[in-house]
């Protein structure tokens, strides 16, 4: 009977750019205790559940999935969906979790195992292009040394690297890809795959790396091209216009005269928020927002990306916030409300970005003697109204153009490509040359 449901759902996402916005709610339950030292009645945290809910980012009411609950921790360190089997996956301790978005059952509940010794995988991230699951490994390194208090040999530990790899959400069984160290930090400003040049990115502080998810390598490794004691949060790619966003925080420091340590100390004076994109190559930073929008995020809480409406949603204290990725002011803000008990929502994901993806760099890796497969074209005008024209230095096999969904909706071989009778709107043209090299562009109908 799944199956048939299965069916129906992805028409229905086809046909009507139907999408989930899912995440972990959480249930805190508190018991009232006498402390004979206060001589009074306190409340503390007795326990917790967690469950699978929806939110709705226009109105803020976040629904549970089905009736199940679950007395059980979550990593907040990632979470991930797979559209196209409606699934959900996070972490709990060293296990992986998996989630049915659609009665909001926990399907499978697994060890993390692998060929390190190590049985975390974090920062996990599903590729709708190659259907895999990505994440990072933390191979840790201890060493030894006589304790002469014990009177004994003890190992402690010493050091990490980080791998990367892929995870079998079945058997919870990791492959490592490649050979790479990455350095031994990043960070829970999220992380994001681009599924057309197959590249995860994550940030390690001060930096925006990618590693190419064929070879585990690094593909590129830039620096944050932003001002002193600022941050780019909540990494987002966007198959919309094939981008990569984020809030950039700024803090503002003043200098006050401490009284008792008496001398001068540095305090943040004040914090302001924009949405921005990152480029990359180069580790460019631009910012979206013209002002200061005055809402950070929660870095727990997740974001994702509308590509109906050019929308990026986050969680900010208790609303959630949506943001206009092309004039990067806020466009809605509404508080979430719960069901029962339940006081938050976090690891938001959602099954529109990024549907139907199709991978546009081939694994090079695997191509004897390697080619060059970056095809440069010029497209234009861009808007348009009636026609578009494709300018390129070798022979067009075909060009595709795609709506926000990843489908296709029309396939041409000739290098203008009439657009109008097409609605006003975004769309992704995939454009093919006769000598296999390929090139993604962003084409707007006006």
């Amino acid at each position: 009977m799944k199956k048939y449901v299965l069916l129906f759902m992805l028409f229905l996402h086809f046909g009507s750019g139907f999408s989930q916005n899912v995440g972990m709610v959480r249930t805190n339950y508190i018991s009232t205790v006498y402390d004979s030292t206060l001589m009074l009645e306190i409340e503390v945290f007795d326990s917790g559940t967690v469950r699978l809910g929806t939110i709705d980012p226009l109105t803020g009411i976040v629904l549970n999935v089905g009736t199940a609950a679950y007395n059980m921790g979550i990593n907040l360190s990632g979470a991930t969906i797979n559209p196209y089997s409606n699934e959900y996956y996070i972490g709990s301790g060293f296990n992986l979790l998996t989630f049915d978005i659609d009665e909001g059952e926990l399907e499978n509940n697994v060890p993390i195992t692998g060929e390190l010794p190590s049985s975390a995988f974090q920062n996990i991230r599903f590729n709708p292009s190659d259907s895999l699951i990505y994440g990072m490994v933390p191979n840790n390194f201890y060493s030894t040394y006589y304790d002469s208090t014990l009177m004994e040999t003890i190992e402690v530990y010493d050091s990490t690297q980080i791998r990367f790899g892929s995870l079998d959400p079945v058997t919870g069984v990791y492959s490592l890809i490649g050979s790479a160290s990455l350095g031994n930090i990043y960070t829970l400003a999220g992380n994001s795959i681009d599924p057309y040049q197959m590249v995860y990115y994550y940030s390690s502080v001060s930096k925006l790396v990618g590693i190419d998810v064929y070879t585990g390598e690094i593909f590129s490794e830039v620096p944050f091209l932003l001002p002193e004691m600022a941050m780019f949060d909540h990494i987002t790619y966007s198959c919309a216009d094939t981008s990569i966003y984020g809030i950039v925080r700024q803090n503002y420091i003043s200098t006050v005269y401490d009284t008792l340590l008496m001398m001068e100390i540095e305090v943040v004076d004040s914090t302001t928020f924009r949405l921005s994109k990152v480029d990359p190559n180069t580790g460019e930073v631009t910012y979206i927002s013209p002002i200061n929008i005055e809402a950070g995020g929660n870095l727990t809480g997740g974001s994702f990306i509308d590509p109906a409406t050019m929308t990026f949603y986050f969680s900010h204290a208790g609303d959630i916030v949506g943001v206009s990725l092309e004039t990067g002011l806020i466009t809605s803000s509404v508080p979430r409300t719960f069901e029962g008990d339940a006081f938050t929502i976090d690891m938001m994901r959602s099954t529109s970005n990024c549907w139907g993806a199709e991978t546009m760099r081939p694994n090079t890796a695997s191509i004897k003697g390697g080619m060059n497969l970056e095809l440069m074209v010029d497209l234009f005008p861009n808007p348009a109204q009636n026609e578009i024209n494709l300018q390129l230095a070798t022979d067009l096999d075909r060009v595709e153009l795609l709506d926000l969904n990843g489908k296709v909706i029309l396939i041409r071989q000739e290098s203008t490509v009439d657009i109008s009778s097409l609605p006003s709107g975004i769309y992704i043209a995939k454009i093919l040359a006769k000598n296999g090299t390929m090139a993604v562009k962003k084409v707007v109908k006006s």
